[in-house]
């Protein structure tokens, strides 16, 4: 069975280098694939004007129920309330998932 096609996203204003960029792009694929899904496209926001997540989410609006994959929550603040931005997407049958779990609390 073919893996789904999906989209990444990921947001350089949570990532420090373009170390830190290749090991979140790498754990990206290897979430993706975990879920029987191939990233397609990662698109990569620099600081400055939102341009490539306007991109990402033409490309969202142009593909039938294709899933989004970010690294966290916080890759979403770009276009707006994140939480709003997933339950939008949801909205328009386009799943949002999560790359990286949430820290367990330790106290």
């Amino acid at each position: 069975m073919p893996a789904t096609p999906a989209l990444g996203f990921i947001s350089m204003s949570f990532v420090r280098n373009t170390g830190e960029l290749l090991a979140v792009h790498q754990r990206l694929k290897a979430y993706a694939t975990e879920h029987g899904l191939q990233l397609t496209k990662v698109s990569v926001e620099e600081p400055g004007p939102p341009n490539a997540a306007f991109d990402l989410l033409a490309s969202l609006l142009d593909s039938d129920r294709q899933p989004l994959v970010v690294p966290t929550m916080h890759h979403l603040a770009v276009l707006g309330h994140p939480a709003k931005i997933r339950d939008h997407l949801r909205h328009c049958t386009h799943e949002v998932l999560i790359a990286t779990k949430p820290a367990e609390r330790t106290c």
